[in-house]
């Protein structure tokens, strides 16, 4: 069922299982409220083209809740929230795979591409020489390998 904030205008998918049965606004917080059934299309999961303007005006722009700054700027603000949260993904990916500091070496694991890599010691190595093995240099501290 599609709903709508009175608010600043947003309108959302229903979303079930609420704990206290009251949805909010992902923008505003407010409480949202179900489009009434005329304005909807036969699956009832948007409202229809040709009726959007009637349902604004008569729904969103006569409410006494309605905020004309909150709708005008819905959209760019709901864009950059999306934007940020992207950038903190994104971030806290480059943290875990050790590439947000780089790496003095210029290496990355040729598994995960991760830079937290450390040169394996001299010593270290000769445990791993065998004939006609090629001894693994570099150890990736994210996902294990030697390499």
């Amino acid at each position: 069922m599609l709903k709508y904030c009175k608010k600043c205008g947003r309108q959302v998918q229903e979303v079930f299982g609420l704990k206290d049965g009251e949805q909010h606004c992902d923008y505003c917080h407010s409480i949202v409220y179900p489009v009434p059934d005329e304005f909807l299309d036969e699956y009832k999961v948007c409202i229809e083209d040709e009726l959007e303007e009637q349902f604004i005006e008569e729904y969103i722009k006569s409410s006494p809740e309605f905020d004309q700054y909150l709708y005008d700027h819905r959209d760019e603000e709901l864009a950059q929230r999306r934007a940020q949260k992207r950038a903190m993904l994104a971030h806290g990916k480059a943290v875990l795979e050790g590439r947000d500091k780089g790496n003095r070496f210029g290496v990355t694991c040729p598994y995960c591409h991760a830079t937290n890599v450390r040169k394996i010691s001299g010593f270290s190595r000769l445990g791993t020489l065998s004939w006609g093995a090629t001894p693994k240099e570099w150890h990736c501290t994210h996902c294990g390998s030697d390499f």
